[in-house]
């Protein structure tokens, strides 16, 4: 009676080792560890003004025969114009007159993981072993309220450097006490944060801001998801912040 062998693989470890069946080129697949991905709140650096409008003009750069006519009816007009200097590119960010120092974010202890975390409903949750962020949440949180105040705000973020005498800073510290994700249908922030006069403690304004954004289904659209609620809530404290010291929240004066 004949029989027909199906391929197939089986590893297996004991005192002798592997022990395989099968081709010799599948046992590559055996033991082979789930790939991590790391993921981070910073979005890359936004393209500067000058490289947009280089990008721009290549895009609709003339072909050779209107570039020859082009120059024929301006050679003309070149002769008559005298150069004039070129200004640089505005970048557009209104320019602060404060340094900021965004402090270290708080995190509540559950959210301070290594992992991504997510909902799974209202009571319970995931930890995604292979999702994870490229450095502590709290960092990942700083670091991407740094970057968009600094570019909203038209400042420098002085954390970590000595300041020059008489140069004042304007001290960000965030409280986050949510910061939850349900892939599939959004993710929620909420945080406390205040603002702080380096050279009069007694100066300060202290907020509250809850936001929402939608998200997809896949672990990198609900980190971009969050890169936008942080974004949002650097946003809600530049408004505040260029303001200052006559900023407030929620029709409160700074103190």
């Amino acid at each position: 009676m004949m029989m027909s062998l199906q391929p197939m693989v089986r590893c297996a470890v004991n005192g002798a080792g592997v022990l395989a069946m099968g081709a010799l080129g599948l046992l590559a697949g055996c033991g082979s560890a789930p790939v991590t991905t790391y993921y981070t709140l910073t979005p890359p650096p936004m393209q500067p003004v000058a490289a947009q409008q280089q990008s721009a003009r290549q895009q609709t750069a003339p072909q050779p025969q209107q570039q020859q006519q082009q120059a024929q009816q301006q050679q003309p007009q070149q002769q008559q114009q005298q150069p004039q200097p070129q200004q640089p590119a505005q970048s557009g960010s209104p320019t602060s007159p404060w340094w900021i120092d965004v402090m270290p974010v708080g995190l509540p202890e559950s959210l301070d993981q290594p992992q991504i975390v997510i909902r799974k409903s209202d009571s319970a949750v995931v930890v995604l072993e292979q999702a994870r962020w490229s450095a502590p949440l709290s960092q990942e949180l700083r670091s991407a309220l740094s970057s968009q105040l600094s570019r909203q705000l038209g400042t420098q973020d002085v954390a970590g450097l000595s300041v020059p005498a008489g140069r004042d800073v304007l001290r960000i510290k965030v409280q986050m006490r949510r910061f939850e994700a349900w892939p599939g249908q959004q993710v929620h922030l909420a945080a406390d944060w205040s603002l702080a006069q380096s050279s009069d403690s007694q100066r300060r304004v202290s907020c509250h801001t809850e936001l929402t954004q939608p998200a997809g289904a896949d672990v990198s659209d609900v980190v971009q998801a969050q890169q936008r609620l942080v974004a949002s809530l650097a946003e809600a404290v530049a408004a505040v912040a260029t303001r200052w010291p006559q900023g407030s929240c929620e029709g409160r004066s700074a103190q």
